[in-house]
């Protein structure tokens, strides 16, 4: 008796969003490593690469990002692409309402969301709240997020699935309060009112520029002006050296006093030559 074989079905090549940085996304920030935990404890077994390599590839060719709501569509084997829909469990109205509250009247944490920085505190509201902030899964399905898919595959969730997880799972490194619009908190819900646009105030017309004044010509130099005197010998400048006794950094042939006072002669003749207007052989 023979045993029946298939050809393997390969996915149809695609260029749509591809993961950049997977590889490296469970050695970002905290809440990109607990992601990717929780992608990897949905117990995908072989789907789980599968669905990486469907992200790296660029088999998702749209993604829509709608509150909880996620729709994204996915090339597989097939020419028609599948669709998968991802639905996260939000808080009630009044839980919702409370944590935009909360993170409102605490401006520091306020400001690391806004800066693309996710504080501990945040998981703590949502689980005082009584949801999870990350997704959660159980030792069997439903999870706390409900997923659909469009393919054949009686596993759910599928490699699809998983392929807009990890894509999702990039987003919310870079951008933290993805997190919580998955979880119905939208950044104009933390947004302190103040911070709503407010119609611009008409600007008010300027002024033509008057002319400018023509500058008055300079008056040409009548008197020659006066030769300048020649420098006058200071004092005695080694004064100083010679109290404080043999430098200890010098490294040169002769003593450093006498190098110096050699120099300080020289600089004083080519002084008083240059100023009475003299040719000076600097080379001497």
């Amino acid at each position: 008796m023979s045993r029946k074989t298939y050809p393997p079905r390969l996915a149809r090549v695609a260029l749509g969003i591809r993961a950049q940085d997977l590889r490296t996304l469970t050695r970002k920030a905290w809440w990109a490593r607990r992601w990717i935990a929780a992608v990897e404890a949905l117990r995908l077994g072989a789907r789980l690469g599968r669905g990486r390599q469907y992200a790296v590839s660029g088999q998702v060719t749209d993604l829509q990002l709608a509150g909880p709501r996620v729709t994204a569509t996915v090339l597989g084997s097939r020419p028609q692409p599948y669709t998968v829909e991802l639905t996260f469990t939000t808080p009630s109205d009044a839980a919702l309402d409370r944590l935009a509250a909360q993170l409102r009247a605490r401006p520091v944490l306020l400001a690391r969301l806004l800066t693309d920085d996710l504080p501990t505190e945040v998981e703590t509201l949502f689980a005082e709240a009584g949801c999870p902030l990350f997704p959660v899964a159980g030792t069997h399905p439903p999870y706390d997020v409900k997923m659909t898919c469009s393919c054949p595959d009686w596993a759910k969730p599928c490699k699809h699935i998983a392929a807009v997880l990890f894509l999702l799972g990039e987003e919310v490194a870079h951008h933290p309060l993805t997190l919580l619009a998955l979880r119905g908190i939208l950044p104009d819900d933390i947004l302190p009112s103040e911070t709503a646009l407010r119609p611009l105030t008409p600007l008010t017309p300027l002024k033509p520029i008057e002319p400018l004044t023509p500058l008055t010509p300079l008056t040409p130099l009548t008197t020659p002006l006066e030769p300048l005197r020649p420098l006058e010998p200071a004092g005695d400048a080694l004064a100083m050296l010679r109290r404080l006794g043999p430098v200890p950094f010098w490294r040169g042939i002769h003593p450093c006093q006498e190098t110096l006072e050699k120099i300080l002669s020289r600089q004083q003749i080519v002084a008083r030559a240059a100023a009475g207007g003299e040719s000076v052989d600097l080379r001497q």
